[in-house]
Order: structure tokens, then C-alpha cells, then sequence
């Protein structure tokens, strides 16, 4: 059996990791999977065939967020505590069902949790990811001195895992022992563009997907879009408040099931997502070919590294948080509309971290 942990910090941890997942099933069909996370049990049932569990444990705090914008770091630093007082104990938890199911092996996408438990169980580990915890906590600790021992912490356990597979944007992950590159982990839509729209019966106006994740953006104006109306606007989640205009379109989990859309067809049925950066958004047009107008998204050491990297792969252009939350964003997306499509990088990664995790089994 392979225990697989995951942060609950947003959705691209997840989605991400089930990919991998995905290509470990088609290598190995009998192979049982338990999913240990606080992240919905649906990013993984629906990608995952079985035999498969998921067990709804918290196994990291990752970042309090205030929206999907904006972080928490005195909330953060406030429920590391809380979550630190009872470490010893979920550690010793932890390794006592990896002892009780006999796990072979511990993936961990990128919880100190999952390597800390290994270590005390005595079974292998490896880590999958672009970031760590002791780095992110490390940045902010200068001003919530609590992230300080939360990345002290961190590093002490992510220095007792096996291997990590590094993904591409990646920060400094100098804790982990033993290091191997692996490219992009990237999700592709199954339905061509033009499929994924007539289902959603999108029209012919240019198709603009705001994507603001878990958190949402509660603060955005969405009738200023109103005034955008050569586009056609698409949201998800519960970003927003009143009614929206009519070139403006919310769409459920249950609109898109019904049309037979998973999130990856979303982005490649639109010419543009406005996002926030993450791993998985950023992925996710990549492997559609979508273009992307992105905004800050707080002190996070992550964002300026994707903001750069990213614009190698697609077109992207910055605007503010307050241009975004006021629908002014004529001229970003005309801007990111002219510009080329680079070629697409290899998005083979979750194929290459299959074949290394079934050879670490091995």
C-alpha cells in the first residue's frame, strides 16, 4: 500500500498529486492507495480508480488565507500553534496505521507530516513538489516569529525523507537530503476547445474564466464586468456578491458534471484565465494552451517565481488586485490576446514521478 499526504493549502497540491496517482493506477491496477488530507475527497475519487481510500486528516496548516488574495499571517501563526501543541501525538498516530496497513511506501505533496510519520514507522518516503513549508515559513517569520520554529520544525522533517521529485518553479528545497527533477505534473483537457464550448453553449464572444480557487474572492465587483461586453465572463466558487451582469456566467460542480466538464476543459474552453498564480492554475493553462492575466497574491516566495517562469510557457500579463476586484481589465486582456503562443514545455511529469515512485516500491 502507498500512504499518500497531502497539504490541504489549496487545490494544486491535489490535483496534482492525483494525477500522479492516475498514472501509478495504470501501472499498477491492484496497487491500494490511501489519500491522507484535509482537501476534498472528490479531487482524488474522481481521477483515481480504485482500490483507493482517503482518510480527512489535517496534516499541515499551510496559510491561513483572508480571501484568495490577500493571507492571514497573524491567523496563520495562530492556528501553527494550535496545531504544534499536538504534533508529537498526531506523529505518533500516524506512524502506528502506517505500521497497522503495512505501508511500503509514504508520498508526501508536502506535508512535514508525512516524512516525520515515515521516519517513526520506519518506511520509505518521498516528496513530491515545487515548495516547502520551511521556506514559505521561513520568508514570513521575520514578522510572526512563531513560522520560525513552524520552519525549524519543517526542515527537521523534511530532512528525514528519502527522496523528493522536484517539480519545475520551484523554490529552495535544500532540507530534502536527495533531490531528483522531474517536468511539469500537468493536467490536459479531454475535450477539444470548440467541444467544451458548444456543451456550455458559449458563443462566439471571446470566453474569460476568473479562477480564484477554495478561498473565492468575495470582494470582487462583479457587475463593473458588466461593462466588458465584447467578453463573455465564466466563475466558479463563491467569488462575488449579488446578482451578475448578463455577459457574466457562475457555473456549479453540477453544471459542469451535467455537460460532462472536468475543471481542465474549463480552461481550455476559455482564451483567458484571471488568477491568482498557483501551481495548479498555472499548469492547468499550460497544458490547455490558455492565456492567463494573474495578480499579486500577497507575500508569498512562491509568486514571483511562477510570475516569471510562467511567461515562457504562456502568454500572461500582471494587473493589480484592485483592477481585478473592479473589472478594469480591458487592456490586460487585449494586451495578453496579441501575444504568441510559446511552444509548450514536456508536461510528461507525473508519467516520469509514476515509473520513479513504482521503482522505489521495487
Amino acid at each position: 500500500m502507498i500512504a499518500v499526504y497531502v497539504s490541504g493549502h489549496g487545490f494544486g497540491h491535489s490535483t496534482r498529486t492525483a494525477e500522479v496517482l492516475r498514472k501509478v493506477r495504470e501501472r499498477a491496477p491492484g496497487l491500494p492507495i490511501t489519500v491522507i488530507t484535509s482537501a476534498p475527497s472528490f479531487l482524488f475519487e474522481g481521477v483515481v480508480t480504485p482500490p483507493l481510500e482517503t482518510r480527512r486528516v489535517e496534516c499541515d496548516v499551510g496559510l491561513v488565507q483572508k480571501d484568495a488574495l490577500v493571507i492571514d499571517e497573524r491567523g496563520t501563526s495562530a492556528r501553527w500553534r494550535e496545531f504544534a501543541a499536538g504534533w508529537d501525538d498526531l506523529v505518533a498516530a500516524e506512524a502506528e496505521w502506517l505500521r497497522s496497513r503495512a505501508a511500503r511506501l509514504v508520498l508526501g505533496d508536502i506535508p512535514p507530516l508525512a516524512f516525520a510519520a515515515a521516519d517513526a514507522a520506519g518506511v520509505p518516503s518521498v516528496g513530491l513538489g515545487n515548495f516547502s513549508w520551511d521556506w514559505v515559513y521561513g520568508h514570513l517569520a521575520p514578522r510572526e516569529p512563531a513560522l520560525g520554529e513552524a520552519a525549524a520544525l519543517a526542515r527537521d522533517a523534511y530532512g528525514r525523507a528519502g527522496l523528493l521529485l522536484r517539480l519545475p518553479f520551484a523554490g529552495d528545497l535544500g532540507a530534502f537530503p536527495r533531490v531528483e527533477d522531474v517536468p511539469l505534473v500537468a493536467r490536459r483537457p479531454e475535450l477539444s476547445k470548440e467541444e467544451a464550448r458548444r456543451r456550455l453553449d458559449l458563443g462566439t464572444r471571446p470566453v474569460v474564466l476568473l479562477s480564484f480557487g477554495g478561498p473565492g474572492l468575495p470582494g470582487i465587483d462583479l457587475g463593473a464586468y458588466g461593462g466588458l461586453n465584447g467578453y463573455r465572463f465564466l466563475l466558479t466558487g463563491s467569488s462575488g456578491d449579488g446578482g451578475a451582469p448578463s455577459n457574466l456566467r457562475r457555473l456549479d460542480g453540477g453544471e459542469l458534471e451535467a455537460a460532462g466538464l472536468e475543471y481542465p476543459d474549463l480552461v481550455g474552453a476559455a482564451d483567458v484565465v484571471v488568477t491568482k498564480p498557483g501551481y495548479g492554475i498555472v499548469t492547468d493553462c499550460i497544458g490547455a494552451g490558455t492565456r492567463m492575466v494573474y495578480t499579486d497574491r500577497g507575500d508569498f516566495p512562491e509568486y514571483p517565481i511562477l510570475s516569471r517562469e510562467m511567461k515562457r510557457y504562456i502568454p500572461a500579463v500582471h494587473a493589480t488586485n484592485d483592477d481585478v476586484r473592479r473589472g478594469r481589465l480591458g487592456p490586460a486582456l487585449e494586451s495578453v490576446a496579441a501575444m504568441p503562443m510559446p511552444e509548450r514545455p514536456r508536461i510528461d511529469g507525473a508519467d516520469v514521478a509514476a515509473d520513479r515512485l513504482l521503482a522505489e516500491l521495487a
